[in-house]
């Protein structure tokens, strides 16, 4: 008796909520004049916003970088015998200093994109690539009609230029526009050393300029701080190969001059006594000279050795070509969404409303 009466209740309720699907049902398609008009606003507004939507373009720039190799582990000898004399010439790459992803992270740094936009557009005009950018997306209309702010140029950077308060905010505003959506840097495979630097501007060109701008002066700073200390142990070790060949000049001047007065014929053996001693001095400092600039030499060709395996190599293997790839917002599709969304919203608007009243009624 107690089974059968719990079949018959879960009958009713299965009736009962088919029921009550029904009535939503019917009551949803009542209101289909609403639905239909709140979606058909929701979609005309979806079109008329893709409609505004200019077109972007992409430009990509794809490079590997080659590490260089650490050569430091075979100059142990050399890096003891440039340690004489003060010389660090082994294990001076730069360790990982811009190792891994770092590198990156370096390409969205606000001062590289800074000075990339105050450089140079073209060689044909003295206007900056922020001047460019400014003008293309408009914003030295909204610039000039705002009061506070007017006019604004960004002179070419250099070191007689020096930008005001205003030119430095509106830069920075620029500055997070791009690092935050319009460019991007990603690697394609974590164990190759490809990269993929991508920007996507309204101006096709001002997108392949920036692109290429940008990658040069990465390569140009990574290279450099790479190869710093490296190339300050060259450049000392040059500086004193240098010294030592100017004394050593001095001395083989000296030394010829001695040794044409010893064999003069002079009265006096006291002087030629002394004549044979300062020869013999100065032939004992040119051999010395001449030890000591070997060695330095070989130091010398040794630590450029070092510098040129230890200096990345970093291959373009993709430049943006004209045309560039043409994005642009579908409108049909977005004004398709937008209808389907807004229609949705009313459903859901036309249900709460139900709810709220039958909770009222109650």
């Amino acid at each position: 008796m107690t089974e059968n009466t719990a079949n018959i209740s879960d009958e009713i309720s299965l009736k009962d909520l088919i029921f009550k699907l029904k009535q939503w049902w019917n009551y949803i398609i009542k209101q289909w004049k609403i639905i239909a008009l709140i979606g058909l606003i929701g979609g005309l507004a979806a079109f008329l916003y893709a409609s505004n939507q200019k077109a972007t373009y992409s430009a990509k720039v794809t490079f590997v970088v080659e590490e260089g190799k650490s050569s430091s582990s075979s100059l142990g000898g050399l890096a003891s015998l440039a340690g004489q004399f003060g010389v660090d010439v082994g294990g001076s790459s730069g360790g990982g200093l811009l190792s891994g992803d770092n590198i990156l992270l370096y390409f969205k740094s606000p001062s590289l994109a800074r000075e990339v936009l105050l450089s140079s557009f073209d060689s044909s005009t003295n206007a900056s690539i922020a001047d460019v950018y400014a003008s293309v997306y408009e914003l030295n209309k909204e610039w000039s009609e705002n009061e506070k702010i007017g006019n604004v140029v960004f002179p070419i950077l250099n070191s007689n230029v020096s930008y005001s308060r205003l030119q430095d905010s509106l830069l920075q505003t620029i500055v997070n526009t791009i690092v935050t959506s319009q460019f991007t840097v990603t690697r394609t495979d974590k164990k190759a050393g490809f990269i993929d630097v991508t920007s996507t501007m309204r101006n096709e060109l001002l997108a392949k300029i920036y692109c290429e701008r940008i990658v040069q002066k990465v390569v140009e700073r990574y290279i450099n701080i790479k190869t710093q200390r490296q190339n300050a142990t060259v450049q000392k070790l040059q500086l004193r190969v240098d010294s030592i060949a100017n004394l050593l000049n001095k001395k083989t001047v000296s030394s010829a001059s001695l040794q044409n007065s010893s064999s003069t014929m002079d009265i006096n053996p006291l002087y030629r006594t002394g004549t044979s001693v300062a020869v013999e001095s100065n032939l004992r400092d040119k051999t010395l000279l001449t030890t000591i600039f070997a060695s330095v030499t070989q130091n010398l060709e040794m630590a450029k050795f070092t510098l040129s395996q230890e200096t990345p190599v970093i291959q373009i293997v993709d430049s943006p070509i004209l045309p560039l790839k043409k994005e642009r917002m579908s409108i049909l599709k977005t004004a398709f969404s937008g209808f389907f969304l807004f229609a949705f919203i009313a459903i859901l608007g036309v249900v709460m409303k139900r709810v709220y009243v039958g909770l009222m009624l109650n």
